[in-house]
């Protein structure tokens, strides 16, 4: 029931997805959710749409993967269509909204997916640095981003070992009623939210133990070098942009 959520996975693989800066893929994720909300028209939509699939092609991560990513947003797609339909809103904007959400999420994941948990934190902590001259905290901000997304996977993992327990225990999560349905999601969320509470001690005891010191100053195992590869890919993000940019002005 779970299994289609893949945020917050990492997959290994060779790609040159995965060998470019951790900054880069940051910037160039920002730029695409930009583009995909300032979009209106359905050829440039379409357009993103497959600049995103191209990208999860180039990471050489298993297909399959993504589309687990795209199944497990079916219901909220069908919620969108419904409450379009109800408000009888144009078909076209029905389906820009629809591949609007497809695309983020797809190109999200392609972030996650090719990026190590930490290798996030780093892009992120480059990312925020000038906001070290007023005084904001951005390792503690770039810590706390990197350890959600390194929960996600965490819970979901946790989540299944839930159902599968209830599912033992006599609960139909598929062939019941709505209302047998909700009592027993019911059941799963309390349990989830004590074994986060409960991991989240542990790897704060972890991290005393260790003598953690956020504030300290740290380097890298590995060395995030900017490569040409990562110009590039800005460079065409930033076309895409003023691109888009300008046709909205100018139509």
């Amino acid at each position: 029931m779970l299994n289609n959520l893949v945020l917050g996975r990492y997959y290994n693989s060779n790609s040159k997805i995965h060998s470019m800066n951790p900054l880069s893929k940051i910037i160039c994720t920002l730029i695409f959710v930009i583009m995909v909300f300032i979009c209106n028209d359905i050829k440039l939509m379409l357009l993103l749409s497959l600049l995103a699939f191209l990208f999860t092609e180039f990471s050489k991560v298993p297909r399959r993967i993504y589309l687990k990513t795209i199944k497990s947003l079916k219901f909220i797609l069908i919620f969108i269509l419904v409450i379009d339909l109800i408000f009888k809103v144009d078909i076209i904007v029905t389906i820009i909204n629809m591949l609007r959400l497809v695309t983020i999420v797809l190109y999200t994941s392609i972030l996650t997916m090719t990026t190590p948990p930490t290798e996030i934190t780093y892009g992120l902590e480059q990312l925020l640095s000038p906001l070290r001259l007023i005084k904001i905290p951005v390792n503690k901000i770039a810590l706390s981003i990197s350890l959600a997304l390194r929960f996600i996977p965490t819970l979901i993992d946790e989540g299944n070992k839930i159902l599968k327990s209830q599912a033992s225990r006599g609960v139909d999560y598929y062939n019941s009623n709505l209302k047998d349905k909700f009592t027993a999601i019911m059941s799963m969320i309390i349990p989830m939210f004590v074994i986060t509470l409960k991991r989240a001690d542990d790897l704060a005891d972890a991290m005393t133990v260790r003598l953690y010191n956020i504030n300290a100053r740290r380097t890298n195992f590995r060395v995030n070098k900017w490569n040409s590869f990562d110009t590039f890919m800005i460079i065409i993000h930033l076309f895409l942009l003023l691109f888009i940019i300008c046709r909205y002005f100018w139509r």
